[in-house]
Parts: structure tokens; C-alpha cells; sequence
């Protein structure tokens, strides 16, 4: 029986794709949560991170959450109750202020583990390319469905093409 620290990471065939947390977190105010959750998600399993499913579950809540908050903010303009201008834009700032909180506890869980991994030799890849190409497609991501929930999932806010809501209404 061999010895393992509580915190080690595993041994998986992924992990030369492992990036530092700070990657999917700087993804996700660059491009949106369409890159980052699912980056931290699979940056958990690559590392063969011990909390890998506490990781993967704070990412599927992320998205989840970002959801029921955006249908919210849209049920309440629909209804009539959420006045356009600045109360809609607090609104959605409420959310993108959800999804940044999220996404930083998410890359404060997955550091703990990362420390360990680059500490024992893990090998890290460098981000940069990513990060460069996700800035490039966001506006491709965020135009595949033209629906207000879309974009607030994936990008923070909305824009454009909702009755009662501002051309710039926009977050990340």
C-alpha cells in the first residue's frame, strides 16, 4: 500500500492540459462564464484533484444560479416591475456580482489542490493562447441564441433585441 496525502492529486493521463486557477477566473471577466466553469471543471479532473467533485458541483451550481437569477430579472421586467435604466442595470449587476463571487470560491477551492500538484512537479501549461482566442469567439458564443437568459448566462448581461432593455446593457 503506497502513502498519499489527503490533498494529493491523483495521477491522470490529462494532466499536461492543467492550468493555474487564476486562468479560468481571469476567463471568466475576459470572456464569460461559457469558458470558465467549464474550464474549472475540467481543470479539476486533469489535476486529478481530490475535490474534484466538490469543484465540478460548485460549477454546475454556478450555472444553475446564474440561471434562475436571470430568469428572475427577466420575469421581473416582463412583469413590469423592474424599471428600465439604472434598476435594470443593478439588476444584472446583482448577477454578473453572483457569478464573479462564484467563480473566484471556485478558483480559491481548486488552488488549495493546484498548490499541492505544482509543489510535487506537476507540469502547468500556459494559458495565453486560450485566453487570447476566448476574447476573440466571445461575441460568437454570446450570438449563438438570441435570447436575454443566453446572455446573461454566458456573458453577464443583455443587450439588444428585448423590448424595454438598452442597446448597451452589457456585462462580461
Amino acid at each position: 500500500m503506497t502513502y498519499q496525502i489527503a490533498d494529493e492529486p491523483i495521477e491522470t493521463s490529462l494532466r499536461s492540459y492543467v492550468v493555474r486557477p487564476s486562468m479560468p477566473l481571469l476567463a471568466a471577466m475576459l470572456a464569460g462564464a461559457w469558458l470558465a466553469w467549464p474550464w474549472f471543471a475540467f481543470n479539476a479532473i486533469a489535476m486529478g484533484s481530490p475535490t474534484r467533485r466538490k469543484e465540478i458541483a460548485l460549477c454546475a451550481a454556478a450555472f444553475a444560479g446564474t440561471a434562475v437569477l436571470g430568469a428572475i430579472v427577466i420575469a421581473l421586467l416582463d412583469a413590469g416591475l423592474l424599471p428600465d435604466g439604472a434598476p435594470l442595470r443593478l439588476a444584472v449587476l446583482g448577477v454578473v456580482a453572483f457569478k464573479l463571487a462564484i467563480s473566484l470560491h471556485i478558483s480559491a477551492v481548486q488552488s488549495r489542490t493546484f498548490q499541492v500538484y505544482e509543489y510535487y512537479g506537476g507540469p502547468v501549461r500556459n494559458a495565453g493562447r486560450i485566453l487570447g482566442a476566448s476574447v476573440l469567439v466571445r461575441g460568437l458564443v454570446i450570438g449563438l441564441v438570441d435570447h436575454p437568459l443566453w446572455v446573461i448566462i454566458v456573458a453577464g448581461g443583455v443587450s439588444g433585441g428585448v423590448p424595454g432593455l438598452h442597446a448597451g446593457l452589457w456585462g462580461w
